[in-house]
């Protein structure tokens, strides 16, 4: 099999990334599957914006994973504070009835844990 590498400006090569997102709390949100499918959705949105390639994606009932690729035109960190800004302001703004009895304040996702930086 020939593997095509992604040629830019300034770049050739791959850029892709397993994101694992944990709600606050670290609460079962996830386990009612229209959360998960609309938290996807405003996720995936940011994600086509930033012209990053939603690979696949998998769901436990306390956590989320994300694999994306040809991410180029943003950094990883800001990435990650993108999607999780922006869907947890849409959740909370439109479906907080889904999950007040688990989440309140302004918080929706637990802390980034950056490990081997």
């Amino acid at each position: 099999m020939k593997t095509e590498l992604i040629a830019s400006a300034h770049a050739v090569g791959e850029s892709n990334y397993h994101i694992q997102l944990t709600p606050a709390y670290r609460r079962e949100i996830f386990s009612d599957p229209l959360v998960a499918e609309l938290t996807l959705a405003y996720m995936a949105e940011k994600l086509k914006e930033k012209k990053v390639i939603l690979s696949g994606y998998g769901y436990g009932s306390d956590h989320m994973h994300l694999f994306v690729s040809n991410v180029r035109f943003v950094s990883e960190i800001k990435l990650v504070q993108l999607i999780k800004g922006f869907s947890s302001y849409m959740m909370r703004k439109g479906h907080k009835y889904m999950f007040q009895d688990k989440l309140w304040g302004k918080k929706f996702w637990s802390e980034v844990i950056i490990e081997g930086l």
